[in-house]
């Protein structure tokens, strides 16, 4: 089971994110890289490169946890999985060599598993740990570039092409459009000021002074309005060409039945000549 760092991430230790990173890697995969698979239901892909696809856990993916047990919906803990393409693995492997570190299970290599961790306030993210994952998903090396106060990197600072800044705001994303499922991963209660705070994001009328409701309540009635009229426009106008239409079809019935009117009269008079 892999252990996280406890003197500075003690928020993520409290989910339980060494359980998270064992049903992570305890997906089996195929031995060759073109073949790698994971779980459509488990996790959710974002992205391919010419190097790499990137996926996070779905099943997984949590707040962090304060050392009262409460919710911390200021951190989302991401697990993640990239699988590589050939010519990455040989990039990494190079990379080793030239800095001296072991080879050692790397000739086994098909991608790596990071945990990820948003602060969504100071909006970054840090990569609190990476794993070198071999074929069966077991661990070849880790690193934990948060516990050495790196792998910071400032959200804002992405450009909307940046390849990693589209996998971020792919996961905050998801992140926020199940925030209750997120909520249910977490190993922690919420507090009873962030009860409110989701109730009132649910609702948004809630907690507005009476004027403010009415506001609301106009806003949603002349929307309402806007649409009817719309609605009623366009029904108006479909009427209007299923009219013309069968004053067409009416038109052409008649003229082609005076026109074998005609055809009948004509072959009457040759009939007689």
């Amino acid at each position: 089971m892999i252990q996280v760092e406890t003197n500075t991430f003690d928020r993520i230790k409290k989910i339980g994110a060494g359980l998270c990173l064992a049903a992570l890697l305890a997906v089996p995969m195929a031995a060759e890289t073109e073949a790698a698979s994971l779980p459509e239901k488990t996790f959710q892909w974002v992205q391919s490169t010419s190097r790499q696809s990137y996926y996070f856990n779905m099943e997984q993916i949590c707040y962090a946890v304060d050392a009262a047990g409460h919710i911390d919906l200021n951190h989302l803990i991401v697990p993640t999985v990239r699988i590589y393409d050939d010519i990455k693995i040989d990039d990494v492997r190079s990379k080793r060599r030239w800095n001296g570190l072991s080879l050692s299970g790397f000739g086994d290599l098909v991608g790596a598993a990071e945990y990820l961790d948003f602060d969504l306030q100071a909006r970054t993210v840090t990569v609190t740990q990476h794993d070198d994952l071999d074929s069966g998903f077991g661990v070849i090396n880790t690193d934990r570039p948060g516990a050495r106060g790196e792998g910071v990197i400032k959200l804002d600072s992405l450009s909307d092409k940046d390849v990693e800044g589209k996998f971020y705001a792919a996961v905050l994303k998801y992140a926020d459009a199940h925030q209750d499922e997120v909520i249910a991963h977490t190993k922690g209660t919420l507090t009873h000021e962030d009860e409110l705070k989701l109730e009132a994001k649910k609702h948004p009328e809630m907690g507005l002074t009476e004027a403010e409701r009415e506001a609301v309540h106009r806003d949603k009635k002349a929307a309402i309005e806007k649409a009817t009229r719309e609605v009623e426009r366009k029904q108006a106008h479909a009427k209007h060409l299923r009219e013309k239409a069968n004053a067409a079809a009416a038109a052409a019935e008649k003229a082609e039945a005076e026109a074998n009117e005609a055809a009948d009269k004509l072959a009457l008079m040759q009939l007689a000549e």
